[in-house]
């Protein structure tokens, strides 16, 4: 059996040609024009599918279903793609599973783009046999899925398990949401690279700014791990407070949720092991409640690939 998954991302589109168990045989891409409209986007995404099928040489009457993950809130029910905040359209409520069986009449399913990545690395990466299984992606937000009782889990309203807006801080930093305190404003890529960023006006003489030829807008959240690893104090100072962000909104999903596994994906998550997950366990495990069983706290092994392959796998666990 062949399905096929394709993750939309705000610059590209990428579709993928996936087995039974989770390997990708072969993969398309286009980009995202700025002046894409809705319906452009929906041909776009029966085109991506069929150019998948030929170089793969696979008949479509061998696809089982198509999955779309999506950057924003949909309803698989009624095959919308309800609202998207990164898209160069703002068309809501678009008919994406209508328009794409004006063209070719196969099972379509829709999810949230983080929510298939948790698909993706439950089926087929490092939360494999796990259950229940977390995921949680550090980028310009905070995103998150749950795979609970071998079934994604989106809330009755589609929109559940949106993590970033958690409120740890209460009063705290404005958020593109409208809210204060919410936790990617803390623990997102985005919050570490405001933080060094900060730390770097107060230490002018902080290595900080020799990697990044002393333009402070060249930060990238690997800048602070790179000057740590150096030996740099401020950005050490930057990894400890981004840490503590982080990890509360972390002990919260272990003390509410108790996964077995969380993953960690995004380019953060990239970050050595001594710099970012072995602190960061420490934290966790130190503030959660029940201090015997121990979460698993893992990187996310799929990468890029995650995307992709929960999107052609939606159908087994919605």
């Amino acid at each position: 059996m062949y399905y096929i998954g394709i993750d939309v991302g705000g610059t590209n589109l990428v579709a993928g040609l996936v087995d039974e168990n989770g390997h990708i045989l072969n993969k398309v891409s286009s980009p995202v024009p700025k002046d894409m409209t809705a319906i452009q986007f929906g041909a776009e995404l029966v085109r991506l599918a069929r150019q998948v099928c030929e170089v793969g040489s696979i008949g479509s009457e061998q696809i089982e279903t198509v999955g779309i993950g999506l950057p924003g809130v949909v309803d698989n029910k009624d095959g919308l793609f309800v609202q998207n905040p990164n898209m160069p359209f703002s068309d809501k409520n678009v008919p994406l599973r209508e328009m794409f069986h004006k063209e070719w009449d196969v099972p379509v399913f829709l999810g949230n783009d983080a929510n298939c990545a948790a698909v993706g690395e439950y089926w087929a990466g490092a939360a494999k046999g796990c259950d229940p299984a977390v995921m949680v992606t550090l980028g310009t937000g905070i995103g998150g899925g749950m795979v609970c009782s071998g079934k994604l889990f989106t809330g009755f309203a589609n929109s559940g398990m949106e993590i970033g807006h958690m409120i740890i801080q209460p009063n705290g930093i404005l958020c593109g949401c409208g809210g204060r305190g919410c936790w990617e404003r803390y623990g997102s890529a985005t919050a570490l690279i405001q933080l060094t960023q900060l730390e770097m006006e107060r230490d002018r003489e902080s290595m900080l700014w020799e990697l990044v030829d002393g333009d402070s807008y060249k930060v990238q959240g690997r800048t602070p791990f790179q000057a740590a690893r150096l030996g740099d104090a401020a950005a050490k100072r930057v990894l400890s407070k981004y840490l503590q962000g982080l990890s509360l909104g972390m002990i919260n999903l272990v003390n509410i949720l108790q996964p077995e596994i969380i993953c960690l994906g995004g380019g953060v998550s990239n970050a050595e092991d001594d710099l970012l997950l072995d602190p960061l366990r420490e934290l966790v495990w130190r503030g959660c409640f029940d201090k015997g069983n121990h979460t698993r706290i893992e990187k996310a092994s799929l990468g890029n690939d995650a995307g992709v392959v929960g999107a052609a796998l939606l159908c087994n666990l919605v």
